[in-house]
């Protein structure tokens, strides 16, 4: 009878420290997500900027960030946002961003014939209730 015990503890091991493993990482790999940065942004819509045709936004709060992520800055801060969703495209709108640097195939070629303002990407877009 002392062989079969010892035989269970020897198998119960690697299942024991496997199980404790396992919650350890789901643990660890849930607390990462949570520390992620959140490029969510409330701004206002303008309107179609005449240059490119394309809407603007101002950014009501965390310019800093916004200037990090798109490494540009605004003097007022007014973006031109690249892929603002249709439904989204109407001056005096609040909504809420989320945003990150374009990349150079995704800005297009403006006139130049009035201010210039650096672009953002919108990866998602919505009302700000």
């Amino acid at each position: 009878m002392q062989l079969d015990d010892s035989a269970n503890l020897t198998t119960m091991k690697p299942i024991s420290i496997f199980i404790v493993l396992t919650i350890v990482l789901t643990y660890f790999s849930c607390q990462k997500n949570d520390v992620l940065e959140d490029n969510s942004f409330e701004a206002e819509v303008l309107g179609r900027n005449p240059d490119c045709g394309i809407f603007a936004v101002r950014f009501n709060s965390n310019l800093d960030k916004v200037s990090e992520i798109v490494g540009a800055t605004s003097s007022y801060a007014i973006y031109i946002a690249q892929n603002l969703p249709v439904e989204l495209q109407s001056p005096g709108l609040t909504i809420i961003l989320e945003i990150r640097k374009p990349n150079p195939s995704e800005v297009t070629p403006c006139t130049a014939q009035g201010p210039a303002y650096p672009w953002i990407y919108v990866t998602s877009a919505k009302l700000k209730i």
